[in-house]
């Protein structure tokens, strides 16, 4: 995992901590310095960790980065007002990290100094940024902008890291709905994508799509394999309710979300503890957690809703969501939960822990498919799980592009693909005769959050899985 470091001074900064608060990509992680404390926000992601310090004293920047030993210093980011405190917080950072990337403001460094020749710096002329702003909108002349395109982030380059679930794929086998790979930067070099092209580690990808999509796939191919829940997030958080749930149920959630915590790789388990009131199921859910120093306990007393008590907790970006079905099972509480974005992991009458099967139900209208395939895949390599991909059609028009997209992951990854084609059982059936039990994967669509008592008219898989309480569920949100 790299460690970013911002130093931060002025309004310019303070518009790009905004940025980089709301957008942040949840595998790196922030080291922020600020003189300034009200630079610092009131809730702080888990990602983020923030100091108040004059960053021109070598002491100061010497002791916080020692306390970040343990992950690599990748970049950075100096974006300070005062041109005499920036150069002299570029020669500390230089002195004390030799190899990593500084990104600072030009104004201040001479073009002849030893700064400006540094092959490791990016020196950003702010009023050449400017006057591009109003160049690009004159009429009828050719430029190269340096923000592309409308800005809106519509074309975008994507570097290739080795885990990624793009390494070694021909372009071809990639699914791709609402975007296009139009080329592959390598060795200095720009090669136009081809069907049969294979993408390498260390390529950058040059996409365009729409935006939304667009940043969908960047998470897709900045995923290293194998570290679910990123990039959602680093943490899990598990919600039960005294009130709603019996203590059966309850403790058996909380026991489910410690595997979970344990067997993918969260940083951090929450256990939130609705409406608790029972002194014996309090003492019981102590006893289970107590004892790992990476589970955080809170018992809520504020009267507050699960919705509420969710939306205070989706500003720190959760990586998996776990609640019991009784929890899901209400409609404004599932509408809170598709409105963070994040995976949900839903409970059943069968324990999580027994399943060593996951299963997706492909349908023509799962033109997101990338987006699940990946995260699945990534979750039943850590889990050590098969999986079944079942295709259900009477009229045998199979789904074979994503079959094969799921294929060709597999063989990427050396995981075992089980294909079910099916011209007459309904899935719904299938997974209710099942007594084996079966991590069952499905996209977190808006159609979900509909009334449950209608469901049962509904021909979309997704929108019929809120009549299964047997296996375990986890929706995966798509853009």
């Amino acid at each position: 995992m790299k460690q970013v470091v911002i130093v931060l001074d002025g309004v310019v900064a303070k518009r790009f901590l905004d940025s980089v608060l709301e957008k942040y990509f949840s595998n790196n992680l922030y080291i922020v310095i600020a003189k300034d404390t009200a630079m610092i926000p009131e809730k702080i992601p888990s990602a983020f960790s923030f100091y108040s310090f004059d960053p021109t004293s070598e002491f100061h920047v010497e002791q916080m980065l020692s306390e970040h030993r343990g992950n690599e210093l990748s970049d950075v980011f100096l974006i300070m007002e005062n041109p005499k405190e920036r150069c002299a917080s570029f020669e500390i950072f230089r002195k004390l990290c030799k190899n990593a990337r500084i990104v600072t403001f030009a104004s201040g460094f001479d073009e002849n100094s030893k700064a400006r020749k540094d092959e490791h710096a990016v020196f950003i002329d702010d009023s050449n940024v400017v006057a591009g702003q109003f160049i690009s909108r004159l009429p009828n002349v050719p430029i190269i902008p340096r923000g592309f395109g409308l800005g809106k982030g519509e074309i975008m380059e994507v570097g290739v890291p080795s885990g990624s679930v793009f390494a070694y794929r021909h372009i071809g086998s990639i699914q791709q709905k609402n975007y296009k790979i139009i080329g592959v930067y390598r060795k200095n070099e720009f090669i136009l994508a081809n069907f049969s092209f294979v993408i390498q580690p260390q390529d950058v990808v040059l996409v365009a799509g729409e935006p939304k999509t667009l940043t969908s796939v960047y998470k897709q191919i900045k995923s290293d394999m194998g570290q679910f829940p990123s990039p959602f997030g680093r943490d899990i958080y598990v919600y039960v309710d005294m009130l709603l749930q019996s203590k059966e149920n309850l403790l058996s959630d909380i026991q489910q979300a410690i595997f979970m915590h344990h067997t993918i790789r969260s940083t951090k388990l929450f256990v939130q503890v609705l409406n608790p009131s029972d002194f014996a199921i309090i003492y019981a859910i102590k006893q289970m957690c107590e004892q790992d120093s990476s589970i955080s306990l809170n018992f809520n007393y504020q009267n507050l809703n699960f919705a509420q008590r969710l939306t205070l907790d989706s500003t720190k970006k959760i990586g998996l969501i776990i609640v019991g079905a009784e929890i899901f099972s209400r409609r404004a509480n599932r509408r809170a939960l598709f409105d963070t974005a994040s995976p949900v992991l839903k409970t059943a009458r069968l324990k999580l822990m027994d399943a060593k099967t996951g299963i997706v139900v492909v349908n023509e209208a799962m033109s997101e498919g990338e987006n699940i395939s990946s995260v699945i895949i990534d979750v039943a390599m850590q889990a050590k799980m098969d999986i079944q991909v079942y295709d259900f059609d009477p009229d045998g028009h199979h789904q074979e592009a994503i079959i094969k997209d799921y294929e060709a992951i597999g063989r990427s990854f050396k995981q075992k693909i089980h294909i079910i084609k099916s011209t007459i059982k309904n899935p719904v059936f299938y997974l209710n005769d099942l007594d084996t039990p079966m991590l069952h994967f499905l996209p977190f669509e808006a159609c979900i959050v509909r009334s449950k008592s209608l469901a049962f008219f509904s021909t979309k898989p997704e929108r019929l899985s809120l009549l299964l309480d047997k296996h375990p569920q986890m929706l995966i949100p798509i853009s």
